[in-house]
């Protein structure tokens, strides 16, 4: 920190006394701060329940594995199956056996040449088959490859099915991403998507590009046609997308992202001017996403061309309110919201600022990863929903926690990056009874 100076008489120079009182002025409201933080985690309020409270468990009494690794793990479209991709194209597979991750041979590969922005972007696609079910992945780096293609230097590629009302034998879907920094999303956009035809590995488009415009970097418009994996769950023809096709692009800033839906070979404006790129589908091809409004944002349904507000909320969206999956969660009070409808869960012995949280398959328990009293004061709180107990667990590593998901009702896992690289954490939370 700099501190202004002045000249004393006879040349001497001498710290400002203002600067001083306010630097001690900080330091106190600091202290307060960090003292009003441990006193809130130590000391119950009105009306809470104190046989929860108290010093946290130890995490390794609930821990199933805890491993490092050059990259994480991420998970696929399959139970209890993850991959890791690497910028050279290598992909591995594994399965989680309840106490280790052991490495799962491939089904096979697909050699494919993806036709992008006037580009033959050539990439091997691995993956794995199981009760008719494809899911694979791919990557394109241009430190990798020989190839001619000059507009993009990396692409992201996965092989899943296609939506339930578009399944046509011997085809699936192939999705793409060009943004190196999506590279471990746990809920990731994909830019581009194909349906492939197995018996040729022939591309056609799944989404429109009529009318589709050159962005800044000279390749097709990459918010044109964004689709998510949970969008394409859509039962009915009616699958919703994102795009900010109308509207033009900003270069400093966000543009504006409306939703469309694909209703087979038409697609039409549905929900303008959303928050980010989430949509819940529901039954009768309506669906659920977010909106920021001028005090805060709102939770929308959609259906047949009408907006109901389903819950409004009056503080900052992606700050106050963080979401993961279906799931909002206040980070005052540690209430937790559904995005589609008005369940509230509202958690017992919530004691901590979060970074990450879940919630579980079966909405029975809701975990939280985040900070008490400091930085070097990392928790990992879990509440089950049915019994309204909850119990906090000490964690060693400070770093910051990301991707926490359920990788069934009651074993969730994160991953937090460190300088040992990434260390992978399951835990067992069916001890919170």
């Amino acid at each position: 920190m700099l501190f202004t100076q002045d000249a004393a008489p006879g040349g001497k120079v001498r710290t400002s006394a203002k600067k001083n009182v306010l630097t001690i002025l900080v330091a106190l409201i600091a202290a307060a701060a960090v003292f009003a933080a441990v006193w809130l985690y130590r000391n119950p309020q009105p009306g809470e329940d104190t046989s929860v409270l108290g010093d946290p468990e130890k995490m390794e009494t609930v821990e199933l594995a805890r491993t490092i690794t050059a990259i994480p793990y991420m998970s696929t479209d399959f139970s209890r199956v993850f991959y890791t991709a690497d910028a050279a194209g290598n992909v591995l597979f594994y399965e989680f056996n309840g106490s280790d991750f052991v490495e799962l041979p491939e089904t096979g590969a697909m050699s494919l040449t993806v036709p992008l922005s006037g580009q033959q972007i050539p990439v091997t696609v691995h993956y794995i088959e199981r009760d008719g079910s494809i899911c694979g992945y791919g990557v394109y780096s241009v430190e990798s490859s020989d190839s001619d293609v000059y507009i993009y230097s990396y692409m992201f590629f996965k092989v899943t099915d296609l939506p339930t009302a578009y399944a046509q034998s011997g085809r699936c879907l192939l999705l793409a991403n060009s943004d190196r920094t999506d590279a471990y999303a746990q809920e990731p956009v994909w830019e581009e998507a194909y349906v492939l035809d197995r018996s040729d590995n022939s591309l056609t488009r799944f989404l429109s590009e009529n009318n589709r415009t050159l962005g800044m970097s000279g390749a097709m418009r990459a918010d044109f046609c964004m689709v998510t994996d949970e969008a394409l769950t859509a039962a009915g023809k009616a699958v919703p997308f994102f795009s900010s096709r109308s509207h033009e692009p900003v270069e400093n800033g966000e543009t504006p992202i409306d939703i469309y839906t694909k209703n087979d070979s038409r697609e039409t404006s549905a929900a303008l001017n959303v928050a980010e790129c989430y949509v819940k589908p529901l039954a009768n091809d309506a669906f659920a996403f977010i909106r920021e409004t001028a005090g805060g944002f709102q939770t929308v349904r959609y259906e047949g061309g009408e907006e109901t507000v389903i819950s409004n909320f009056y503080s900052a969206y992606g700050s106050s309110y963080i979401r993961s999956g279906d799931y909002i969660l206040s980070k005052e009070d540690g209430r937790v919201y559904t995005t589609y409808d008005d369940t509230v869960i509202t958690p017992v012995g919530y004691q901590m600022n979060p970074m990450e949280f879940a919630v579980s398959p079966d909405g029975k328990y809701v975990v939280m990863a985040g900070t008490v009293a400091n930085a070097l004061d990392y928790r990992v709180y879990v509440y089950n929903t049915e019994t309204g107990r909850s119990v906090t667990y000490d964690e060693t590593n400070y770093a910051a926690h990301s991707n926490m998901r359920f990788i069934d009702d009651t074993t969730v896992m994160f991953f937090v990056a460190n300088v040992d690289g990434y260390e992978n954490v399951v835990l067992d939370v069916r001890a919170v009874r």
